[in-house]
């Protein structure tokens, strides 16, 4: 049964019956997820904080993002916001700033004070070992703690963070922020253990003699990449950019030297020439084979540097350090030009013969890639590692070949962003979840989505341009004194005007911004208690029912509804769902019957009743409600709540977004 719906709802075959309007028979539509979510790694809920800081509901918009992102004060700081290139609003201008919202509501609640974690009841015997504080690490904590489990970590550094404090500057994160957001984790019970380097402190078969039922190796890539070329290892003043970081990281603000030179084109490369910078270097150039185009920082980090006074020389390679009694002089570098494409889909840098000149220098810093350190792991686990020394794992359970261990982040992917760890460590504590309650690890898990499968299509003719806020930022003469945060954080007014920028394209139930006079319906549909073994994974139905709410009978007798489809074998299948409109409801214990939702509804929708002891209380008639939102925004005493924003319905919604992709797989085999 439960089959042959999934292709039927695949195929767009289910009719939904209402036996009320004469058999008349109307067709489900499937509703879309925003192209923003589906961008995300992490699967935040972009649209629906977005219109809640429209309303002004900050603290709200701020709870939807903690669902899937415990980091946002982080991320709205350094994420690479791929959801912003995916954003429909790139089509008409410029897409909407949707990383510096989320930092707005991070901000917002530590300047209005930060609630502070309440310890999660331990609800399970079993405990978890995390090896690694970084955002792999730390989500990965925050989700097994929540589901009652025992979580340590693990930290080999004095300081919690991974690369988080290590390779990231504190004028682009400050150390407050990780601070906080790590605490918020610890403060739910998590047990952080820094200054404690598995494979020396603690022997990692050690762990699971400690009664730790599984392992997540979240150990990121903070071994850099040598660069292979002659004098590299005879002089002194070569320093790897991942290791000068996490020096100033720690504390050692020595300056590296009066001319540096940086090697390389990512994110890296950036913030050791700005720490440089700041550190009193008086020239620093940086070194890039191929073009500003293919140059993977992030554009904005490479126009502040450039204002700061960083030299960038493209299309040029380091060919040989020059030393000096002991000690770096320059480099011998060569010019480039670009030819086909290569595997990374780049063009593929060729010197140019007879090019060679030389740069003066007394510190060379390469920062071209890291990988991770596994010379910690004991030879006897034999663990399958690539050979850029990262975790080989399941792409969809992130399970090692040794069982009980898990791996994520970058010591699976080499060096790659936060939202992209924090993901992994959500796969990584589902998976964890399973595997200790003995169950298939992979049943009922969607292969990551597609954009060019997923995203809701919307038409923009028509939409007139508006101006993006641009970035506040520190002015240039207070930059390089100091750490100081450069960039800076919207006012609550430039963070709703950029909100209002929002298309809203998606399904209307993530955006709070209903049209008064929008006539479109959504229910949910919920399968029957007899079924819940079969569809044991399988979510409640988000729908859009084409006719006149007006003429539905929302009341008692009609809550059954009845989904028929003609199977593969052209036999009629029928399944009796329960039907739950999608509005408004009265909390009866909060409301205390001052009318004036009943005033300001537009489809006279409210009534007061009596309750019999000289009192009144609202009740909404769900046949006439359309779920505007009007009413909730005049109560009060916040008796009036809307269904489709709670919390619970958020993740359905998630949930029933994701089933899709498993139904368009199953369909295809």
């Amino acid at each position: 049964m439960i089959d042959a719906l999934r292709v039927a709802l695949q195929k767009e075959q289910i009719k939904l019956n209402f036996p009320e309007l004469s058999k008349e028979i109307h067709t489900l539509t499937r509703l879309e997820p925003s192209a923003c979510k589906v961008a995300c790694p992490a699967g935040v809920d972009v649209k629906a904080y977005v219109g809640l800081i429209i309303a002004r509901r900050f603290d709200e918009a701020l709870e939807v993002v903690k669902q899937t992102n415990p980091l946002p004060g982080i991320c709205g700081r350094v994420c690479t916001h791929p959801c912003e290139s995916e954003c429909n609003r790139r089509k008409v201008d410029e897409p909407v700033a949707i990383c510096a919202l989320k930092r707005f509501i991070a901000d917002w609640e530590l300047k209005n004070g930060t609630k502070k974690s309440r310890p999660v009841e331990r609800t399970k015997k079993e405990r978890v070992a995390i090896v690694g504080s970084g955002p792999a690490g730390l989500t990965c904590a925050n989700d097994l703690i929540r589901k009652g489990y025992g979580v340590t970590i693990f930290e080999a550094l004095p300081i919690p963070g991974g690369m988080l404090t290590a390779g990231i500057p504190p004028f682009r994160l400050p150390r407050e922020i990780i601070q906080t957001e790590i605490e918020a984790i610890t403060d739910l019970g998590v047990e952080l253990l820094t200054n404690t380097r598995v494979g020396e402190d603690i022997g990692l078969e050690e762990l699971l003699e400690k009664n730790y039922q599984a392992v997540f190796m979240a150990i990121g890539a903070h071994k850099g990449l040598k660069l292979g070329i002659p004098g590299e290892g005879e002089y002194q003043g070569i320093l790897d950019a991942v290791d000068f970081l996490r020096r100033v990281s720690t504390g050692d603000k020595t300056r590296p030297g009066r001319r540096a030179i940086i090697i390389g084109g990512g994110n890296s490369a950036i913030d050791a020439s700005r720490t440089a910078l700041r550190l009193g270097c008086e020239e620093i150039t940086i070194v890039y084979r191929r073009s500003r185009k293919e140059m993977p920082a992030a554009s904005a980090e490479i126009e502040e540097a450039e204002k700061e006074g960083v030299k960038l020389r493209y299309l040029t390679a380091p060919g040989r350090v020059l030393g000096k009694n002991g000690k770096v002089v320059g480099m011998e570098c060569i010019k480039m030009r670009l030819g086909e494409p290569d595997s990374s889909g780049r063009r593929r840098p060729i010197p140019l013969e007879g090019s060679e000149f030389t740069i003066e220098a007394d510190v060379i810093i390469p920062a071209i890639s890291q990988k991770p350190d596994i010379s910690f792991l004991p030879k006897k686990f034999e663990f399958r590692i690539s050979k850029w020394d990262t975790f080989e794992v399941d792409p969809v359970t992130f399970a090692t070949n040794i069982p009980g261990f898990f791996a994520g982040g970058d010591a699976v992917t080499g060096p790659s962003t936060v939202i992209d760890a924090i993901a992994h460590g959500h796969f990584a504590a589902r998976s964890i979840d399973r595997y200790i309650s003995h169950k298939d690890l992979k049943k009922g898990i969607d292969p990551a989505p597609k954009l060019s499968e997923w995203g809701f299509k919307l038409e923009i003719e028509g939409e007139k341009p508006i101006e993006r806020n641009p970035i506040p930022r520190l002015p240039l003469e207070q930059r390089l004194h100091g750490f100081e945060e450069v960039d800076l954080c919207f006012t609550e007014e430039m963070a709703v005007a950029e909100a209002k920028r929002c298309l809203r394209c998606g399904p209307c139930i993530e955006c709070r911004e209903c049209v008064p006079g929008c006539s479109k319906r959504l229910v949910m549909l919920h399968f029957p208690d007899e079924y819940d073994q079969d569809l044991e994974k399988i979510p409640e139905f988000i729908l859009r029912v084409p006719v006149d709410p007006k003429k539905l009978p929302w009341d008692e007798r009609s809550k059954k509804v009845l989904l028929s489809w003609i199977d593969e074998e052209e036999k009629k299948r029928e399944l009796s769902l329960t039907l739950e409109p999608i509005v408004c409801y009265v909390d009866r214990d909060l409301c205390r019957g001052c009318g004036d939702c009943v005033k300001i509804c537009e489809y006279n929708a409210v009534e007061l009743k009596p309750c019999g002891d000289g009192t009144f209380v609202s009740e909404i008639d769900q046949a006439l409600c359309k779920g505007c939102d009007t009413c909730l925004a005049a109560c009060p005493s916040g008796a009036i709540k809307a269904k489709h924003f709670t919390s619970q319905r958020i993740e359905k919604l998630i949930d029933s977004c994701l089933s899709k992709n498993e139904r368009k797989n199953e369909s295809k085999k």
